[in-house]
């Protein structure tokens, strides 16, 4: 079947989880689901050929979890994702510290790019990025991407009830 639009790249914190504000999500406990999310993946997962989470983990390059302790939690959310009917393709993360100024940390667009060389048949022009910050934004922005920001007013439910 024919999906309306082709790949939904995805933040993860403050898009999928509440993000913790100067702190990290660091172990299952931490991780929790803005509901609102829960609610439409089903729907996202019909509507998009593949979706992928971009996610800069800075907490790994800061030695407060280890790359385990990131998998245990990306283990649990896709099983949650796909307990609710939805489905994720791919997590691409970059563990390096902001001041490593490394290419496939946001705002730089390597994690995309990657994602890009292992799915070469995305249309970008059918595709969005989806983050609450602005270096999502610019992240997708050079990818030339339709690239939304989503706060706790406008969530990723409210952009799908908009589409």
């Amino acid at each position: 079947m024919k999906k309306k639009f082709d790949t939904l790249f995805l933040d993860r914190d403050g898009v999928i989880n509440h993000k913790i504000e100067n702190d990290y999500v660091k172990s299952i406990q931490d991780f929790k689901f803005i509901p609102e999310f829960i609610y439409v993946v089903k729907d996202l997962s019909l509507l998009f050929n593949r979706i992928i989470i971009i996610t800069n983990q800075q907490g790994i390059g800061k030695g407060l979890m280890s790359i385990c302790d990131l998998n245990e939690i990306h283990e649990y959310m896709l099983n949650t994702i796909n307990d609710n009917n939805g489905k994720i393709d791919k997590i691409y993360f970059c563990p390096h510290l902001a001041s490593e100024n490394c290419f496939c940390r946001k705002p730089s667009p390597g994690m995309i790019q990657k994602a890009f060389q292992d799915y070469p048949d995305i249309d970008r022009s059918k595709s969005y990025f989806i983050g609450d910050s602005d270096s999502d934004m610019q992240a997708g922005k050079a990818e030339k991407l339709i690239s939304i920001k989503v706060s706790s007013e406008f969530t990723v439910l409210h952009w799908f009830n908009s589409l």
